[in-house]
């Protein structure tokens, strides 16, 4: 354990908290799995955790009684939460003071995570944030990061560099009843290293190559909607950025929680949503999406009515019944029903079945979902294949296609057939394929999406939300090796390191190193040749620790306004922006608001004759073929289509269709309005023709008038009629308006309509005609006759005719309702003529200004100003305009921008320009001498920023690598100083959180590998004639470090044969002097073995030979 803590010293990023457990299960059951689970580590510690002060000291028995670690009970008992705990946690080895601040806004109040048996909620729990804390070590605020629960002990998880420390409670016989423990309760400490996968393959020497299979993203559309075909030309419709909020709920299969186990899987699901999030926060996507989890499903066991497996269709489509017969809504669209349980906007499940599109068997698809179906509550839903943390990308991708989108390359000019480098949208992931971000066609897809109205469910903010997700990189929460084994199964491993962050190659079940081509998740830890130590992120290595600051989206510049869509009758221009000064980067917040303006132009009517605007419109499609045939093509005018989309009927055959999903901007939305499409929604029109105007007609359509102009005449006709003629009910005079006929009582008559002369318009000469509208008198009647209401006829006029209301009797009358407004006779003496204002005061005081007279409307009798509509348009003159203070101004200093300060502090200086300039008129200016300028010269410079600069850090140079080879450290001293005159100063005048590295990785130069080192050799075996001699060999490292490294084929020998001279000074033959050599360890084997005869070993073992 203490080389666990020695590394604990460098402790890195925070990482997910792991609590929370199934209630069914009894603390005797837990007590005998955690001893199975304890006797499987590899090497943990037990720990006392203790609640002290900021400082370490020990707490009096009643700071203790408040925030120290909870145990279960019920939510009315609880006490509030302390904001901030400082716990000593002490091992064999050290000591530990960590300073958590409780995470408030962890979950939202209303997500819950809900076990589910065979057609029933088992059990849930909530996510009680107010026991749950982040914070670092005390005495290291930088370097560390923590996560802890106290809800029922101390539970959570330290990263230190790629290494996971977890703490959680010991449970045993004697803590059992133990409920009070809050002080002298030990805890199990272990690495997440210490975990052992049963049946690991061990086995080296694989075959790198990849899979022959490719994964692929598909989509399929179910039950198309009208405008689903062409997505990718829809205009922008609602043209404003808002937040919306795609409130989801997360299920997961029977196979995924046994894979899993309970305890890991709601920690791991959410790490999985928590990128998706951020997959959806991303600015290449243009819009402001926020996925919200309001609901997690475990199914324990087979659900009745859904049925998973590896039919991915099948699946997708029981699925999304299922979800939306679970789901929960009251009339208030996203508010929390009174059952508590939350409403969700889309549904995702999760399983881990090998999906295939089409057949009830594996194959190489990861996910499905129907194409638009965002917001419909059957069609909003995916299925997504588990392979690990990537999961995350398969979740998107298919949300994506719920928004609309088409794969890139797919009837876009995204992905690989364009220069654009295919995105999360990509139809196949691929070593070139980037999924951390949108395409430019995904971004177009999603707003036209939102725009179109089609999103409305994610508009409103859900309830009391108060969801956040951990921002623990997934990669320091899940290693390389545990993601391949996501991916691929409990023996799986990571297997080939260098492209670990464009590509995570891991160990098959056939010993094989394969991809899929997904990237690790971020966070996960990469080396290159440049960087000893980093993590992943966006598919790149990066030095570890590095964390981007996200920068929040600004709108740019608007667009000059575009040419009219219509050259009379009212068009519409448009201007854009778009949200790059500055662009969103790393997590920065899309720009809310206006992103398209419109406004009116050309609102003259149309000369008369001049065809239809729509008519033109349909019959653009007369050339093009319709189901392998060409047709003339009129506007459909009925019912049961959108007011702003182009249906069009085939002339001669009785059926109609949709030519276009909007028509062009400009439109009449109907043909008794002045409201007019844009982007395909009907946007209201003033009677002045103005976009958006509130200009009103008064009764009379009069534009902007008082009603004085018209009266109104109303009655009802209830005459007896003799059966089988016309008769007459009453006469419409000529420029009448707003005129409504209707019979009283459903009857066997018909309304007929015909001038003063013989022309009958409707139901004339016995014939009676289908009920449509009719060009009348210069105006639209609509003659309507439902089966269980009164006939009508309504026209809005002005009528250029006087008309005669007729009835065909067939029965006795029921009575005729009759209104409209004629206008009233003009009175000579109030008659109005167009007149010219007095000359306006000059524009300009010299170089040259405009004086207009302006003419207005007056009423003859007191010459009082009137509405314009009062006079005759046709004979209304010009404005007249004359030039006025011609004559050139006097000079005067002109004064540039001011530059930028020469320093941000301690004093700088700012510059601008002075000239002496004369407007001799509109467009010319002369720059003079400054002599000419008679007034006092400004300044050209002024002092700037003269508040002193705040300390701040300074770094001296780097060491030199320690040591000179192989991997080691360089070290720096960081000081902090003040900003005006260098004085160095306490740390703590600095800000902590810019405080530079003062150690960084480093490797100069590979070491030389081990060697064998041969020492000299020792003495001759033998004094006379032959004999052995030995030498101590060892392999060392270039430290003089034993090693068990070097390579046997190249150690040196450690024995060899010697030769001594012999002495024959005496006889050698004495019977004295045979014994065995003492530095022979091997008689009593040369006897065993026979070797006596031999006059090496006879010699070398004269004793042991004898008599042999």
């Amino acid at each position: 354990m203490e080389t666990v803590w020695r590394s604990l010293a460098c402790v890195g990023i925070m990482a997910m908290v792991a609590s929370g457990g199934a209630e069914s299960w009894s603390d005797e059951k837990f007590a005998q799995s955690q001893a199975e689970f304890l006797s499987s580590l590899g090497q943990y510690e037990i720990a006392i955790p203790v609640r002290v002060g900021p400082h370490g000291e020990t707490l009096s028995e009643e700071e203790t009684s408040h925030g120290t670690v909870r145990h279960r009970r019920s939510t009315e008992t609880q006490s509030a939460p302390e904001p901030q705990l400082y716990y000593q946690l002490s091992t064999s080895s050290t000591d530990l003071l960590l300073n958590l601040t409780l995470q408030g806004g962890l979950l939202s109040r209303q997500f819950r995570v809900e076990y589910w048996k065979r057609g029933r909620l088992a059990w849930s729990h909530p996510y009680l944030p107010s026991c749950h804390y982040v914070g670092h070590l005390q005495h290291q605020p930088h370097s560390s990061s923590v996560a802890l629960s106290n809800c029922n002990g101390l539970q959570g998880v330290i990263v230190a560099g790629g290494e996971e420390y977890l703490i959680e409670p010991l449970v045993s016989a004697k803590n059992l009843t133990n409920e009070d423990g809050r002080e002298g309760r030990p805890h199990v400490v272990y690495k997440r290293s210490s975990l052992r996968y049963q049946n690991m393959d061990q086995s080296c020497g694989v075959i790198d190559e990849k899979p022959g299979k490719s994964y692929g993203w598909w989509q399929r559309t179910i039950k198309p909607s009208p405008n689903q075909m062409g997505r990718g030309q829809l205009p922008l419709k609602r043209s404003v950025s808002r937040e919306r909020f795609v409130e989801t709920l997360v299920v997961a299969d029977k196979m995924m929680v046994s894979y899993h186990g309970r305890r890991d899987i709601e920690q791991y699901i959410l790490a999985v949503m928590n990128i998706v999030a951020k997959l959806f926060q991303d600015s290449s996507l243009g819009n402001a999406v926020n996925i919200v989890v309001t609901r997690l499903i475990l199914l324990m066991e087979d659900q009745p009515t859904l049925e998973v497996n590896h039919h991915a269709g099948k699946s997708l489509d029981s699925f999304c019944k299922w979800q939306k017969s679970i789901l929960h809504r009251n009339g208030h669209g996203n508010a929390i029903p009174d059952n508590g349980i939350a409403h969700h906007d889309t549904a995702v499940l999760i399983t881990r079945y090998d999906i295939c599109i089409y057949k009830n068997k594996p194959c190489g698809t990861l996910g499905l979902a129907p194409v638009g179906g965002m917001c419909e509550p059957e069609r909003s839903c995916s299925i997504n294949e588990d392979i690990g943390l990537a999961t995350a990308f398969t979740i998107a991708h298919e949300i994506g296609h719920t928004f609309g989108m088409n794969h890139d390359g797919v009837g876009n000019a995204c992905g690989v057939r364009s220069q654009e480098t295919a995105k999360l949208m990509a139809a196949h992931i691929t070593m070139k394929t980037n999924p951390f971000v949108w395409s430019a066609c995904s971004r177009d897809y999603i707003t036209n999406f939102l725009d179109s109205g089609m999103g409305s469910c994610l508009n409103n903010v859900p309830p009391k939300q108060e969801f956040v997700y951990p921002t623990t990189a997934p990669g320091q929460a899940y290693d390389a090796d545990e993601q391949c084994r996501f991916q691929y199964g409990v023996k799986s491993r990571q297997c080939k390191y260098g492209e670990v962050c464009s590509e995570l190659w891991c160990m098959s079940k056939g010993n094989r190193c394969i991809t899929s081509s997904i990237p690790a998740a971020e966070g996960t830890i990469c080396q290159t040749s440049t960087i000893e130590k980093g993590w992943c992120y966006k598919r790149l290595c990066v030095p570890y620790g590095t964390r981007p600051e996200g920068v929040d989206g600004g709108w740019g510049h608007w667009s000059p306004w575009e040419e009219c869509s219509r050259t009379c009758g009212g068009g519409v221009s448009s201007s854009i922006r778009h949200c790059d000064s500055p662009r969103p980067t790393v997590g920065g917040k899309y720009c809310l608001g206006e992103r398209k303006r419109f406004r009116s132009c050309n609102i003259d009517e149309c000369p008369v004759g001049s065809q239809d605007f729509r008519e033109i419109q349909c019959s653009d499609f007369d050339s093009v073929p319709f189901r392998g045939k060409f047709y003339t093509w009129k506007p459909y005018r009925g019912g049961g289509v959108k007011s702003c989309s182009l249906n069009c009927l085939a002339e001669g055959y009785n059926f109609y269709t949709e030519r276009a999903p909007a028509v062009v901007d400009g439109t009449p939305c109907r043909d008794d309005s002045l409201d007019v499409c844009v982007n395909g929604e009907c946007k209201h029109v003033g009677c002045d023709r103005i976009l958006g105007s509130d200009v009103r007609e008064d009764r009379c359509r009069v534009c902007g008038g008082d009603g004085s102009s018209c009266q109104v005449i109303e009655g009802v006709f209830n005459d007896s009629l003799s059966e089988g003629g016309y008769e007459e009910v009453v006469r419409i005079p000529k420029g009448s308006v707003f005129i409504h006929i209707q019979e009283l009582n459903i009857s066997l008559n018909y309304l007929v309509l015909k001038s003063k002369g013989d022309q009958y318009f409707i139901n004339g000469k016995l014939t009676i005609d289908t009920p449509r509208r009719f060009d009348i008198a210069g105006g639209t009647f609509h003659y309507r006759r439902p089966a269980n209401e009164p006939e009508t006829l309504e026209a809005l006029g002005p009528t250029n005719m006087t008309l005669i209301v007729m009835v065909l009797v067939r029965e006795e009358n029921p009575g005729i309702l009759y209104r409209f407004n004629p206008p009233v006779s003009r009175d000579p003496l109030s008659s109005y003529s167009w007149h010219y204002t007095s000359w306006s005061r000059c524009s300009a005081l010299c170089a040259g200004g405009v004086q207009v007279q302006q003419v207005v409307c007056k009423k003859q009798a007191d010459l009082s100003v009137v509405y314009n509509h009062f006079c005759d348009k046709k004979n209304k003159p010009k404005d007249k305009k004359r030039p006025c203070n011609q004559e050139p101004c006097p000079p005067t200093w002109w004064t540039g921008d001011w530059s930028e300060c020469s320093r941000s502090c301690n004093g700088g200086v700012r510059t601008r320009e002075v000239l002496c300039k004369r407007k001799m008129s509109v467009t010319e200016e002369k720059v003079l001498d400054d002599t000419a300028c008679t007034t006092t010269r400004p300044s050209v410079t002024e002092p700037c920023n003269n508040h002193t600069c705040p300390p701040e850090w300074h770094a001296l140079d780097w060491s030199e690598c320690t040591p000179g080879c192989g991997p080691g450290y360089r070290y720096r001293v960081i000081l902090c100083r003040s900003g005006d005159n260098g004085e160095t100063l306490p740390e703590s005048e600095c800000p902590k959180q810019s405080r530079p590295t003062t150690r960084v990785r480093c490797n100069i130069q590979r070491c030389p590998p081990p060697q064998w080192v041969a020492g000299p050799w020792g003495e001759c075996s033998a004094r006379c004639g032959m004999g052995q001699e030995i030498r101590f060999v060892q392999c060392l490292t270039h430290t003089g470090q034993p090693s068990n490294e070097c390579p046997e084929s190249h150690r040196p020998a450690f024995m060899q044969q010697c030769k001594s001279k012999c002495d024959h000074s005496g006889p050698t033959d004495n019977p004295e002097e045979c014994k065995d050599v003492n530095t022979v360890a091997y008689c009593p084997l040369v006897l065993r073995f026979k070797f006596c005869g031999r006059a090496y070993f006879r010699q070398m073992c004269c004793k042991t030979c004898q008599g042999h």
